[in-house]
């Protein structure tokens, strides 16, 4: 070959590295980067490798760790753990039966050689310094590890079967043939607040040689006979130990690690098939494809493949098609995730929504119980999410078998601080919804005016705007401020504008608002706020507001318990380990819900009527693909980079004369045409 040839050879492989992924065919999941919100506390999601919705998470736990156990930045590798909840506040929830490999057994961690660290959607991998090799891919209930060892004496694996993120109950476990290790854990959910109990069954692949156990720590050893290479198999279940058995059997029988993987990744770049964005910029494909990737973490379907489930009153039931979803953490997914899945995973979504029905069968409560199957976070707002899934025909049971529990929860509902009489009143709106639906007119008229309880406390406490507003946790609020929570009456916020005043009074307050930095998007009572300016008929000022909030940099004042003396200006959202600003929790892939909707050109009116505003998408076309084979397309249609605002609206083939889309209106496909300007229309969008 001569230099002539080397040197077109060398140029082809720059233009091939160089090529725009759409010109290399890349996959959308290609585009997910695991790391991104991972780096101290800006997002407190995790790399470990999983599948849509799965029940078992293996990966990395450092130290120092976060709320998954995992920080970007740290060095140290403590283990792999085998569940976790993304970002949920407290000290999180999971990060059970803790594996660590070790060369040397007085080890009790290893620094990471962070140049070898990789992370993709259904795997991670890293070196550690001492040259072991560690490997984590999943299935749905079902994990498996490969560790390479070094040429060394003596290796070694330990099992920690009192690691947690919350707080430790109880566990037992039992090695059988020095291969098979078998057992339950049970531990405190998040914050303290309930217990869950699983089950687990590992089989190891080769034998041990040497095994101590004490204390809740088993360190197993393999001699000079051992294998460089060893493949670990790990199942989860909800309701036994044979159950778990059967899971790994079902998922991983006659399968390779590199089968396991590939089965990971087609089904996380099956799942981002559903929606596809067209844009020729890198950074915001990851952003999306990333975002989608954390809202599709949780809930997870705990069923085993004998479709067995443990409930939250502690007893076993029976799945009819295989899938039960546990897990929620409602008071902040509610918002922007359901509705989110409702549009790219009806189907799933609809049994997600049975699941959430039979939790009132099992005696639910706001929290989680102490009998949980596996990690809860929170059930608040179920009344209002059954009610929209209802409204969308997302919902297979009738609530009218339900009303009676439904009815006795809204009953107990706390009232006791500002925030929470304004969320109390919402579910009772919500509940009165539910009640007139079924032809429960009675109720339905005793929980209107229930639903209106919150007049004389919004009257004193948010009318009027005064020095202590802008309070993080003045007068008891849970998160946030006055003026943040002041706008949370999404039933009924005619009622807000006519408080005030006026729409002018009110358009005047909400400039305010955010001309002087008082919006918190780090949390989540105010993320619908940016959206108001549709509900007081200027929707071009949310379109670009919205947009800034998601592309620019912006000034922001607020993290989820206080205000800073110094705001960080900046982006909001970064394709970085440091993905979120700080304190930004990603709350079981809220945060991340918003982006993807909100970039896509979606936002919900109000959980309970089955609506969307449309803005512009921040990509140049979103294709959302629908079971029905059809899809759904957004189009933009504008002469330069300038052109931000709806000027006009067509809806196959007709011109809009509103603001939004019914539901029925997108899952029907079809082609929604914007076309944009560079100036408002002030006449209509």
């Amino acid at each position: 070959m001569n230099i002539r040839h080397l040197y077109i050879l060398l140029l082809c492989s720059l233009l091939a590295c160089n090529r725009a992924p759409e010109q290399q065919n890349s996959k959308y999941s290609d585009f997910i980067d695991p790391f991104i919100c991972t780096g101290g506390d800006h997002g407190q999601t995790d790399p470990s490798a999983n599948v849509p919705f799965g029940m078992i998470k293996p990966g990395p736990d450092t130290k120092p760790g976060s709320h998954c156990g995992y920080d970007f930045n740290a060095t140290q590798f403590l283990g792999f753990s085998q569940n976790r909840a993304s970002g949920v506040g407290c000290k999180g929830v999971g990060g059970n039966l803790r594996i660590f490999p070790f060369l040397n057994v007085a080890e009790t961690f290893a620094e990471m050689d962070k140049t070898s660290e990789q992370a993709k959607a259904g795997y991670y991998s890293v070196r550690l310094k001492n040259g072991i090799l560690c490997e984590a891919t999943a299935g749905r209930t079902s994990g498996m590890y490969r560790f390479v060892f070094p040429d060394a004496k003596e290796v070694g694996l330990r099992f920690n079967f009192r690691s947690t993120y919350s707080e430790f109950v109880d566990e037992q476990h039992d090695l059988v043939d020095n291969h098979i290790l078998k057992g339950w854990i049970q531990c405190k959910e998040n914050c303290e607040l309930g217990k869950y109990k699983f089950y687990y069954y590992l089989d190891l692949g080769t034998e041990s040689t040497l095994v101590t156990d004490s204390a809740g720590i088993m360190n197993l050893t393999f001699g000079s006979g051992h294998k460089a290479e060893m493949v670990l198999k790990i199942a989860l279940s909800s309701v036994s130990i044979q159950d778990a058995e059967e899971n790994l059997q079902a998922e991983t029988s006659g399968k390779t690690f590199a089968q396991l993987k590939r089965e990971a990744q087609d089904l996380w770049q099956s799942y981002c098939d559903r929606v596809q964005v067209k844009t020729s910029n890198d950074t915001l494909k990851t952003l999306f494809y990333t975002h989608l990737y954390h809202a599709s973490q949780t809930p997870f379907n705990i069923a085993g493949h004998s479709g067995a489930f443990g409930g939250s009153d502690g007893k076993v039931y029976q799945s009819e098609n295989g899938s039960y979803y546990s897990g929620w953490s409602l008071w902040d997914t509610f918002r922007t995730k359901l509705p989110l899945l409702s549009i790219v995973d009806p189907a799933r979504y609809t049994d997600m929504m049975s699941s959430m029905f039979q939790l009132y069968e099992q005696g639910k409560s706001d929290n989680p119980t102490d009998n949980e199957s596996f990690i809860q976070i929170r059930n608040e707002h179920t009344i209002p999410v059954l009610l929209d899934a209802q409204r969308k025909n997302l919902l297979k049971e009738s609530l009218i078998e339900i009303l009676p529990k439904m009815e006795l929860e809204a009953q107990n509902l706390a009232v006791n601080s500002p925030d929470k009489m304004l969320e109390t009143c919402y579910d009772w709106w919500a509940l009165s919804e539910i009640a007139g639906d079924a032809g429960e007119k009675d109720l339905q008229e005793q929980f209107r005016q229930k639903a209106y309880s919150f007049v004389d406390v919004w009257n004193a406490k948010f009318r009027d705007i005064t020095d202590k507003s802008d309070i993080m946790h003045g007068d008891g609020l849970y998160e946030g401020t006055l003026w943040q929570y002041r706008w949370f009456v999404p039933f009924d916020f005619n009622w807000v504008i006519q408080s005030i005043g006026s729409k002018e009074k009110t358009l005047s307050q909400l400039d305010y608002f955010f001309e002087n930095h008082l919006f918190n998007i780090g949390n989540q009572p105010d993320i619908h706020v940016p959206f108001l300016y549709y509900e007081l008929g200027q929707p071009w000022k949310s379109q670009k507001l919205v947009r800034e909030i998601l592309l620019q940099p912006t000034v922001n004042f607020y993290g989820t318990h206080k205000k800073w003396e110094t705001p960080y200006i900046g982006k909001v959202f970064k394709n970085t380990p440091d993905g979120y600003i700080e304190e930004m929790d990603d709350d079981a892939g809220t945060m991340s819900a918003w982006f993807v909707l909100a970039s896509m050109g979606f936002y919900p009116k109000l959980i309970g009527e089955p609506a969307y505003w449309i803005l512009p998408p921040i990509f140049d076309e979103v294709s959302i693909q629908l079971t029905n084979g059809s899809s759904f397309k957004i189009e933009n249609i504008k002469k330069s980079e300038k052109d931000i605002y709806i000027q006009k609206a067509i809806l196959n083939g007709t011109e809009m004369n509103r603001s939004w889309l019914n539901y029925d209106e997108i899952m029907k496909g079809g082609v929604l045409k914007l076309i944009l300007g560079d100036q408002p229309n002030m006449n209509k969008f």
